[in-house]
């Protein structure tokens, strides 16, 4: 009787230590540690990519925790393959890492995205290239629209900072405008025109018209004028370096002015006190290239695709050729386009380039260079003469 009493008193222990169970396997609010934490396993693997604070490299660890644990680094923008959060602790995930223990490692979960970094950095860049263009743009016309004459030409220093030595010279008067060139600390030019924030100037050495900012800038002063004596059916006259004069029949109402002398280079302005006629710039400089040549027609064909080469490079210009009362070459490089505002002009004589720049006055209320005016300046330059120096 004790032994069956036994028997039923283990059996009972036995039934009772199984009701948790039993009551928790069917119980329907018990949820697993996955469900707690939203995570799916049909969600996971995954491949995701690292995306580290200033682009920098993602520790890979051993354990899911901080620590002298560090078995890895992955690069910024790197692929991963994420096998699932770290369960009750999402903050870590695991990865696929091959010098981890069983192939595993540890990462902290907010460096891992979705879309790869890379792609959405360059979106973001060309949203702030294209705002900054836009800003620039508006800087652009508010400076054009604030343009003025100077009530006399003005001689500018260029003043470079002191990391780059140097200032861009531009077609217009905003970082906006294509640079034409770079100038160099020291470099001297002739303003003619003034934004609140920009100047328009010549440059001597070269005859270019272009803009560049008052900050790097200092004003030296006006440019000193000599007007040159009046002699008979208003000629102008150039003495090149006691070798030559180069001498031409000026239109009514023009006049030749003397800029400077820079060595073997010459600078002269021939304009009029009409403010609807264009200037016109002379420069004359002996250039080794030309050294054995004495005039531009014997210059062969190479030669000249270079020259109409250089006149392309930095404008769109329509290329021709004209040659003056005296059998001399010319070379025409008009710009065209919607704001054409200059005509270039070169010859080359006895080793030497002389170049004629053609620019609106800078006074005109048109400043766009019509026909009528391009021939009178080509019909001009068809009279030059090269006599010997007295």
């Amino acid at each position: 009787m004790a032994k069956k009493i036994v028997t039923l008193l283990m059996i009972a222990v036995m039934l009772l230590s199984m009701v948790p169970t039993a009551l928790m396997e069917s119980e329907p609010g018990y949820m697993t540690d996955e469900q707690i934490m939203g995570i799916d396993p049909k969600d996971w693997p995954k491949t995701m990519y690292v995306s580290t604070k200033n682009k920098g490299k993602l520790n890979v660890r051993s354990e899911p925790k901080s620590g002298k644990n560090v078995i890895g680094q992955l690069d910024y923008g790197t692929k991963v393959t994420v096998l699932s959060p770290v369960i009750i602790n999402a903050d870590w995930s695991v990865i696929k890492f091959s010098k981890g223990k069983d192939g595993v490692g540890y990462v902290m979960t907010r460096y891992l995205v979705k879309s790869k970094p890379k792609d959405a950095d360059q979106q973001a860049d060309k949203r702030a290239k294209e705002e900054e263009r836009k800003r620039n743009l508006e800087e652009l016309n508010k400076q054009l629209k604030s343009a003025r004459s100077l009530a006399a030409p003005l001689v500018l220093r260029v003043q470079a900072s002191r990391t780059s030595g140097w200032v861009n010279f531009r077609v217009g008067p905003g970082v906006a405008a294509d640079r034409i060139y770079s100038l160099a600390d020291g470099t001297e030019l002739t303003a003619i025109e003034e934004t609140n924030k920009w100047y328009k100037a010549i440059d001597p050495a070269t005859g270019k018209t272009g803009y560049v900012s008052k900050n790097y800038v200092a004003v030296m002063g006006e440019v000193i004028q000599e007007p040159a004596a009046p002699v008979k059916e208003q000629m102008g006259s150039l003495n090149v370096n006691g070798e030559f004069s180069l001498q031409c029949k000026l239109p009514e109402g023009y006049t030749m002015q003397l800029i400077n002398t820079l060595g073997s280079r010459i600078t002269a302005f021939i304009s009029s006190a009409d403010t609807e006629k264009p200037t016109l710039q002379l420069t004359i400089a002996f250039d080794e290239m030309y050294a054995n040549v004495d005039r531009m027609n014997d210059l062969p064909a190479e030669a000249l695709a270079t020259l109409e080469e250089s006149f392309t490079e930095m404008n769109d210009v329509e290329i021709s050729y004209k040659e003056t009362a005296y059998g001399t070459k010319l070379l025409v490089a008009k710009e065209v386009g919607d704001d054409a505002d200059f005509v270039d002009i070169l010859s080359v004589y006895k080793g030497y380039s002389i170049e004629f720049l053609m620019t609106p006055n800078p006074s005109a209320k048109n400043q766009t260079l019509t026909d009528a005016q391009t021939q009178m300046c080509i019909d001009f330059l068809s009279e030059l003469d090269f006599v010997p120096a007295a």
